[in-house]
């Protein structure tokens, strides 16, 4: 049998970079956020206002995981929603002027852990190791999908 620890390794990582997120959005006095919300936050920010599917798709997540994000998100005031007027059976999610105070905090934080990251790592070891990752994602997405 053969055996590596790659997988516990990349969660590991995912764990602690989660920690970095939530210590550097306590330091900006930042409550109730938590990694998972950064993603809507992020996608919003990029696209101004979307139905909770296309939020869903973007992210990766079921419709039903970003409909409850999203409401965490609503009753700390970050996001609103309004109806869709293009398709009544559906809403959009945007982020409210508090919410949109977030960017350029998500922004530093964004930089803070690319650069713990890569700290140490040259420039071909970072293209080797993302082309390993995406066959890696990709072999696992074949298998679930």
């Amino acid at each position: 049998m053969k055996y590596d620890n790659t997988i516990n390794l990349i969660s590991r990582i995912r764990e602690l970079s989660g920690n970095v997120i939530v210590s550097e959005l306590e330091k900006a006095g930042v409550a109730g956020i938590v990694p998972s919300h950064g993603d809507i936050i992020v996608t919003l920010i990029k696209h101004r206002e979307l139905t909770m599917t296309e939020i869903a798709e973007r992210i990766k997540r079921d419709r039903s995981t970003v409909t409850t994000l999203v409401k965490k998100l609503n009753k700390l005031g970050f996001t609103d929603t309004k109806k869709n007027e293009l398709d009544q059976r559906s809403s959009l999610v945007f982020l409210t002027p508090k919410g949109r105070e977030l960017e350029n905090g998500f922004k530093e934080i964004s930089e803070k852990l690319y650069s713990i990251q890569y700290e140490g790592v040259t420039e071909e070891e970072r293209e080797v190791f993302r082309r390993v990752l995406i066959k890696m994602h990709d072999n696992f997405n074949k298998r679930v999908l």
